[in-house]
């Protein structure tokens, strides 16, 4: 496979990306116009901007979620936000994740809590 050559997830979801955060498209509708599951269509959008360098955002807030691609760099900056913030929440996540050292622990903590009372 040659890093400069589209594949066909890639190309599908290309053809329907929008120029312009007024023009997103939800990850469900490229998934129905395309026939693809989420999860492809997922790939397929991170392989364009990670490979190719196509500027997709992915807008969660506002009238219009869903994936469009960045007409200018303020746009693109703008969308980043969202990003950064999923970012900083994943890494919380990985790093509590990575200092368990006892598996089991949790439960204690949850049957002291709010967990034991709506069981």
């Amino acid at each position: 496979m040659k890093k400069n050559r589209l594949q066909e997830a890639e190309m599908a979801v290309l053809a329907i990306l929008k120029k312009g955060s007024a023009n997103a498209t939800t990850g469900g509708e490229i998934a129905t116009i395309t026939g693809y599951n989420s999860r492809l269509v997922s790939s397929a959008i991170s392989d364009l901007v990670i490979r190719y360098g196509v500027p997709i955002i992915g807008a969660r807030v506002g009238i219009r979620n869903g994936y469009y691609i960045a007409e200018t760099k303020e746009e693109l900056l703008e969308g980043l936000v969202s990003l950064k913030n999923q970012v900083k929440n994943e890494q919380k996540r990985l790093d509590v994740l990575m200092s368990i050292e006892d598996v089991t622990a949790y439960e204690k903590t949850l049957e002291r809590g709010h967990y034991a009372s709506i069981q």
